[in-house]
């Protein structure tokens, strides 16, 4: 009997001693707890908020969420921008980075509408430095419309837009303009990666997909998507745990400003590497399948543009390692990611246009040439990565120029062929 009640007793003691134990863990984690909490704030060290239930998707402030566009620009917004490149950014009250531009065209009027993604909206630059604004001054001294008509470019470009966006963004807005003209400014960065959702990683926008009976369909299932799901490379581990604990937490929010820092940079490599096969005939079902959809958005825009009796042209805008002046910089890069034809992407495109009877301007080889002659770059900022991103001012005059040859020998063409009996 004294054996079990001795037994016992140690037994309780242990226990006794554990609870100790654990209870001075957890008070000194409380305790450690508490501490960071009042550091961090008392050193006022910011961190991010969880992730709202309803969240505005738009990549920058100058824009708002659509339900058909995923997102747009904020009619009559206006402010600086200083992130890649400065401009003062004044949205019309259209919703265009733009002036404003009345409806019915006026009379004796060549209207050219542009779309396209962040290279047309270019918020990178001031207005009057931007290609369609320069396009608009250039082509009203073309022979052909001089003295006859006036020329009105309108700019309905937005960033981060896929074709499949700007697909509806025709629809939606443009044909209220009347054009005559309809541009498509095709980057080649990234405009089929965004046009496929196996590819893309931000899936609040539209997409279009191929049914059973081989029509090219909108699938607009992003607006059932919870804002925690439309982008995973934008979503922490934090943003899963509930919201009055993250929301009331300066430790959570630091470890998820951390954790979303990492993907970011992570973002950028994985990108990298994405974007090489770009340059590449595609290598798998995924990659096969973006370019299928690309090339029959390109055509659905041409459709649509020759049914409203408007003339349609594809511009392909180059990736900036392909328009690189240091040839033997494009050769590393080429070896590196065993690329055959930095050009296949537009040669592919230029090939199409042959086989559908649209009419593409290749810019890319163009720039190239003119980069490497004089060793400037056409993309990139003082206050950026030199030589990368979007086209600086001599980009925006490059493209005005080319793009003004192309419709002054159009039209020049067009007037003639008006003229014989």
């Amino acid at each position: 009997m004294l054996r079990l009640f001795t037994r016992c007793f140690e037994r309780m003691s242990k226990l006794k001693n554990l609870g100790i134990n654990l209870g001075l863990i957890l008070g000194s984690l409380l305790m450690g707890v508490v501490i960071s909490e009042v550091g961090l704030r008392v050193a006022r060290v910011e961190g991010y908020p969880k992730i709202p239930d309803v969240a505005d998707s738009a990549p920058t402030g100058f824009h708002t969420a659509d339900p058909d566009l995923g997102w747009k620009l904020k009619p009559g917004v206006s402010g600086e921008w200083n992130g890649e490149g400065e401009s003062f950014v004044q949205v019309n009250s259209e919703g265009l980075r733009d002036r404003e531009h009345t409806k019915a065209k006026p009379p004796n009027t060549l209207r050219i509408a542009v779309l396209g993604d962040s290279f047309t909206e270019a918020i990178h630059v001031p207005v009057e430095q931007t290609f369609w604004s320069k396009l608009e001054r250039k082509l009203g001294n073309c022979e052909a419309v001089k003295g006859r008509q006036n020329v009105e470019v309108i700019n309905f470009g937005v960033q981060g837009y896929s074709n499949a966006q700007a697909l509806i963004m025709l629809q939606k807005k443009v044909w209220d303009y009347n054009p005559d003209i309809v541009i498509l400014a095709f980057f080649i960065g990234n405009d089929v990666i965004n046009n496929s959702p196996k590819l893309e990683y931000d899936h609040y926008r539209p997409f279009f997909v191929y049914n059973a009976s081989g029509k090219l369909v909108p699938d607009m299932s992003f607006r059932n998507l919870a804002p925690i799901d439309r982008n995973a490379r934008a979503v922490s581990f934090v943003d899963r745990l509930p919201g009055f604990l993250v929301n009331n937490s300066r430790i959570l929010q630091v470890i998820k400003k951390i954790n979303l820092d990492q993907k970011k940079r992570q973002l950028s490599a994985d990108f990298s590497a994405l974007s090489t096969k770009n340059f590449k005939a595609p290598e798998d079902a995924a990659w096969e399948d973006a370019w299928r959809v690309t090339e029959g958005l390109i055509v659905k825009i041409r459709n649509q543009v020759v049914q409203k009796n408007a003339d349609f042209l594809l511009v392909t805008i180059g990736d900036p390692m392909q328009v690189e002046r240091n040839a033997q910089m494009r050769k590393n890069f080429m070896r590196k990611n065993k690329i055959q034809d930095l050009f296949y992407p537009d040669r592919r495109l230029e090939k199409l246009g042959a086989r559908e009877g649209f009419p593409v301007l290749n810019l890319t080889e163009q720039f190239q040439g003119y980069t490497e002659k004089y060793q400037v770059c056409a993309h990139g900022f003082e206050n950026s990565v030199p030589c990368r991103g979007h086209w600086n001012e001599l980009g925006h005059r490059l493209a005005s120029i080319l793009i003004n040859r192309n419709l002054c020998e159009n039209l020049k063409q067009s007037q003639v062929l008006k003229q014989q009996p």
